[in-house]
């Protein structure tokens, strides 16, 4: 049986504090919709832990706001607020259909970015969209403050590179200009509540019909979500109308091997990969035209 002793900090800093002096003995509640499964289940992923703090009343951890540069999403933003935002609907629409495919109503009313983000699962769904769109997560400590994109803040599966003295506080996502369109795929199991078996996000920048920029991240079809760079090069400077979709879906899937190597789910995974970037493609031009 888990025991353990419950803190609810009163703001930002009360929780650093009890972060710099508990550290590795934590374990931080935001929405709880992965934390207080593993704790029921006693998932072998759940390291021992001392503390369980509750950090879902900082105000100052929630929220979307439009900077200068960039929009700024405090890690406590539920994906339900994601899916409600103006904001995202109009800046950035491959976040808000990411979003709406995370679980129930019911999780999406609780599950937090942060969360998502933290708990570093290769199906995460809000993972891909933000690694394509260069996202940068903002990580605090007592004494320090750093930020990472979120590429090299996942370090592995169920793995990122937080310190046990940090909290995540923020997401940058820097703005984009109109000639960028976006799009999301997922391949589940069933039609709702379904974790992705495969995703997809694209951004790509079309002008006079020649493709000038484009960013591809697949997630569950390598160990940790990750853009698919020779396809990006592949794809750069073609013209829209004279893609060859069979070459593109054979490239896709042969890099997914070089990544993984062969494994007993690559007959399943690598035409897949090839099929959703294909559709994925499609559709932009379709939206393009």
């Amino acid at each position: 049986m888990l025991e353990f002793e419950a803190k609810k900090p009163e703001n930002l800093n009360q929780l650093l504090e009890i972060l710099e002096s508990k550290k590795s003995k934590i374990k931080l509640l935001a929405g709880g919709t992965d934390l207080l499964v593993e704790i029921h289940n006693k998932s072998d992923r759940l390291k021992d832990f001392d503390y369980l703090v509750d950090i879902t009343s900082l105000n100052e951890l929630k929220g979307i706001e439009a900077k200068d540069k960039y929009l700024k999403v405090g890690s406590l933003t539920t994906h339900s607020e994601i899916v409600n935002s103006d904001l995202i609907g109009q800046e950035f629409p491959i976040l808000k259909k990411a979003a709406k495919t995370i679980g129930s109503t019911q999780i999406r009313n609780r599950g937090t970015v942060g969360g998502n983000l933290s708990n570093a699962s290769p199906a995460a769904d809000l993972i891909t969209p933000l690694i394509v769109l260069d996202g940068r997560v903002v990580l605090k400590s007592n004494k320090n403050k750093r930020e990472l994109r979120l590429s090299d803040f996942l370090t592995g599966p169920y793995q990122t590179d937080l310190k046990d003295n940090e909290v995540m506080t923020e997401l940058k996502i820097p703005f984009v200009d109109s000639n960028y369109y976006f799009n999301f795929q997922k391949v589940k199991r069933r039609k709702a509540v379904a974790i992705a078996r495969i995703n997809l996000a694209v951004i790509a920048k079309i002008k006079d019909q020649i493709i000038t920029d484009i960013k591809i991240a697949f997630g569950s079809a390598t160990p940790t979500a990750r853009r698919f760079v020779k396809m990006e090069e592949y794809l750069k400077n073609k013209g829209i109308n004279q893609l060859d979709y069979d070459l593109i879906k054979d490239k896709t899937g042969d890099e997914m091997v070089k990544i993984t190597g062969t494994r007993w789910s690559t007959p399943y995974k690598k035409p897949v990969v090839g099929n959703l970037l294909k559709r994925a493609l499609q559709e932009i031009i379709k939206e393009v035209q």
